[in-house]
């Protein structure tokens, strides 16, 4: 990934990537203006405040540049690229953590809110695969990066805490596939550390046992 920040007053700088990540992910076959990749390009553009316009991929910051902004923005971008893998036939196990969590859900008689955008202190509109409102809410979110998580689960790290510190009963949870993904010592930390509940999809007496703790 190529980065540059392109003054637009002298406080104020456009951070962009050039249209380099979308026309790349073109180059590598994957078909960019299909329903599905569009859908999974404006979702992380929504998570990581990036905005496109074409193939460039762009964000607006000021002085002083925050590495928590340059952070973000590469994630961004590496979440991009990442979608070259719904070429591979494994990704397709992901969706196995969907249809778990949503039979679980359907198991105990709950509604949960699909990609549902929630306020924090600072990032505003960021959005978690499930909610479900109640007394202590409960927000679901599912790993899809296939490896090694560490830089993901820093960036979720940061979001649950400022998504409590708006809702200081909110429940945060991640589940991941354990077979796609690399759960290191460093990733499972921050998990444990910042969730309600860090686990693999398919523990699923660990999620009905947080459900059961949400509703009480």
């Amino acid at each position: 990934m190529i980065v540059e920040l392109q003054p637009v007053t002298p406080k104020s700088y456009k951070l962009s990537d050039n249209g380099r990540t979308l026309s790349w992910l073109a180059a590598k076959g994957q078909n960019v203006e299909t329903d599905m990749v569009k859908n999974h390009i404006e979702r992380i553009c929504k998570e990581t405040n990036i905005l496109c316009d074409g193939w460039e991929l762009f964000r607006w910051v000021e002085l002083p540049l925050s590495g928590l902004d340059l952070h973000v923005f590469a994630e961004g971008l590496s979440n991009m690229a990442h979608l070259f893998y719904l070429h591979e036939p494994v990704v397709r196990g992901v969706d196995a953590a969907d249809r778990t969590l949503r039979r679980v859900f359907e198991d105990r008689k709950i509604i949960a809110l699909e990609n549902h955008p929630l306020n924090g202190k600072t990032e505003r509109g960021l959005r978690v695969d499930y909610f479900i409102p109640s007394g202590s809410p409960v927000a679901f979110q599912v790993l899809r990066r296939k490896g090694r998580i560490q830089s993901t689960m820093e960036q979720w790290g940061y979001r649950w805490q400022d998504l409590q510190k708006t809702n200081p009963s909110l429940l945060p949870a991640m589940l991941y596939d354990p077979v796609i993904q690399d759960i290191d010592d460093s990733a499972r930390a921050i998990g444990e550390e910042v969730c309600a509940l860090f686990c693999a999809y398919d523990e699923t007496d660990r999620i009905h046992k947080l459900l059961e703790r949400a509703k009480s």
